[in-house]
Parts: structure tokens; sequence; C-alpha cells
């Protein structure tokens, strides 16, 4: 997967959560070619060492000064004090985040709502809604800029969402029809923070073929696809409140 190396994000602090994922890590690339410093959550431990290896090993002498943080987080058990410890780690380390990532997800119970087991769909809800929201939410004032109201300035939080489908999505497709809904009102209530959303429609990756097993690849688009989209509403210092949806006539 090849990006241009430029500098359009150079000094940057970017934190990114789902990282292991394919969209995560194509973001990572992406953002670290154009010289950002990434900040990395994941869940599986194995999964973020190697992609910490592999941003390493390309940043070559720069590595020295701008290698990637990793942090294991399991975000289904996770408790206020563990958003606040991650919080005040970056901190200590950086004193402020400029891009905040959410490209988590968990694809949950594939039901009928009347079917549904409880506990799947809160843990599913929990992931796909309340732990990005609670991540947000504590690390909100290392996003502000008091007192620099200049667009230039705003750091920006990106949702990367799923339009869900009309039947079985189960609390997968609420949770993601809740995220738009939370885009929409927290940019309506700030003008510090940008708020943006990117809905890539299917993209190739281990989630959406867990989702739809029986869809082949040639259906999906590559997850480079999304990046030009992407790092463009990153770079847009305009944009606020947006939802893109890529492949509108797709579910």
């Amino acid at each position: 997967m090849n990006s241009e190396k430029n500098d359009a994000f150079a000094g940057r602090i970017v934190v990114i959560n789902g990282a292991t994922g394919t969209i995560g890590e194509a973001m990572a690339f992406a953002l670290q070619r154009q010289g950002a410093q990434l900040i990395l959550f994941g869940r599986k431990s194995d999964r973020l060492n190697h992609l910490a290896d592999e941003l390493t090993a390309e940043l070559g002498a720069e590595a020295e000064h701008r290698a990637p943080v990793i942090q294991t987080v399991d975000f289904s058990g996770a408790a206020i004090e563990d958003y606040q410890t991650l919080t005040d780690a970056i901190e200590n380390n950086f004193g402020r985040i400029d891009i905040l990532i959410h490209a988590m997800g968990q694809g949950g119970q594939l039901s009928p709502l009347a079917h549904s087991d409880l506990m799947k769909f809160q843990e599913s809800l929990h992931l796909n809604l309340i732990a990005p929201f609670a991540l947000t939410r504590s690390l909100w004032h290392l996003l502000e800029r008091p007192g620099k109201q200049v667009e230039a300035n705003r750091a920006q939080v990106l949702f990367f969402t799923d339009r869900g489908t009309p039947a079985f999505g189960n609390a997968y497709t609420l949770a993601h029809a809740a995220i738009e809904r939370m885009i929409d009102q927290w940019a309506n209530e700030t003008t510090s923070v940008r708020i943006n959303g990117l809905d890539p429609g299917p993209t190739h990756s281990g989630l959406r073929q867990y989702r739809f097993p029986g869809e082949a690849r040639s259906e999906r688009a590559d997850v480079s696809v999304l990046l030009p989209t992407a790092l463009a509403l990153l770079a847009n210092e305009q944009a606020h409140g947006q939802l893109i949806r890529l492949q509108p006539d797709r579910i």
C-alpha cells in the first residue's frame, strides 16, 4: 500500500483507536508518511507490536525521535480509571492531541433483534459506541486549544462509520446510527474541536468478511481507495460536522 510522502501532517500528534484493523493500519502508514507522530491503541498486543515494528522500520533514522507509541487496550472491560490512565500518559508525554481517529469496530451478533443475546448486544453497543465516546470525552481537554479559536489551530476527531444494514445488523447497526447522530450533536455543541465522520462503504477487511461472509472480495473496495478522502478531510480546516459517504449506492 503506497502513500505519498510529504510533510502535510508534520508535527501533528495523532491517536488512532483501532490501529490494528484494516482501516486503522492504513491510516497509520499514510499519516506517518506525511510526518505525523503516532499513538496507537489496539486490542491484540501481537498485532500491535508487529505494526509498530513495521512503522518503525519504515522511519529508519527518523525513528529516534518519531517512533510510534503503542498501548494495548481492551475496551470491553474498560473502567473510567482506564480511560484516565491513557489520557494521563498522553498528557505527560505529549501535552496535546491534534487528531483523534476512531477506526475500532466489533461485528457483534448477526441476528434479528427479537432473538438477540442481551450480553452480546450490550458488548457490541459498548465497543462500537460507548468506548469511542468515553475515550473522546476523556481526551477532550487535550484536543481543545484554550484561547485559540483560529481554524488552523483546531484539533479534530474523525469517526469511521458504517451505514449498517436494514435487517439483522443488531447492535452494530444501531451503534453506528448513534455515532452519526453523535457527530452531528457534538458539532453543534462546539467549535473548538472539529468533529467529522467518514463512511467508506464496503471495504475489504476482517470485519466486513465477518458481517458479509458470502460477499466476493471483488465487490469490496480496497482500503487504499478511502485514503485520499480521509486525508483530505483531516487537512480541510473548514470541515466540521461533516459525514462523507463513499460508495453511497452500496450497503
